[in-house]
């Protein structure tokens, strides 16, 4: 009795899961809902998202563009783990406190979770430096401002490392940690 209950059991699982699949789904109607999009913050976090993420959270920051050196190294590193954004003070968008902050807080909005306390440095009473790490689903995120030596030289960075391909690289760790 046991035996046919798992058996049917079983086929009702297998009936359940083609039908959730998809298959066997050509007596369905053309008009049918297309299936939504995966909820924000689920499924695999990949290179393309995280750029993605970055240049969002620039832009939405008042941020100054990414220097296109700094974005190819992402694309140059040899086992694909990282994704580079480096901007420098320009008169439209100065690199200042403000933008760095804006744009921690932008990557906080695209759920990625500070960690720990950021490392501040300060000079003459103002802030030089300031380095914070973050981390989403798999990646660690290393977002930091520079003061330059005039007013109006600074830069802001954040890049971001897979941390299971960083593994497997041979690395023993992210500059992150």
């Amino acid at each position: 009795m046991q035996g046919k209950r798992r058996a049917a059991t079983a086929a009702l699982t297998v009936v359940l899961a083609l039908g959730a699949a998809g298959c066997g789904a050509a007596d369905a109607p053309s008009d049918a809902a297309p299936v939504p999009p995966r909820p924000a913050g689920t499924g695999p976090l990949t290179k393309d998202v995280v750029r993605a993420d970055v240049d969002g959270a620039v832009r939405a920051a008042g941020a100054p563009s990414g220097d296109p050196e700094w974005a190819a190294m992402g694309d140059r590193d040899p086992a694909g783990c990282t994704v580079a954004y480096k901007g420098f003070a320009a008169k439209e968008a100065p690199a200042d406190l403000a933008r760095y902050e804006a744009l921690r807080d932008e990557l906080g909005k695209r759920a990625w979770r500070l960690t720990g306390e950021p490392s501040r440095r300060e000079r003459d009473g103002e802030v030089h430096s300031v380095v914070q790490v973050l981390k989403q689903r798999g990646w660690s995120m290393v977002v930091e401002f520079r003061a330059g030596v005039e007013e109006g030289e600074g830069e802001i960075a954040a890049r971001a490392y897979e941390d299971a391909c960083v593994k497997k690289s041979g690395r023993l760790e992210t500059p992150a940690g």
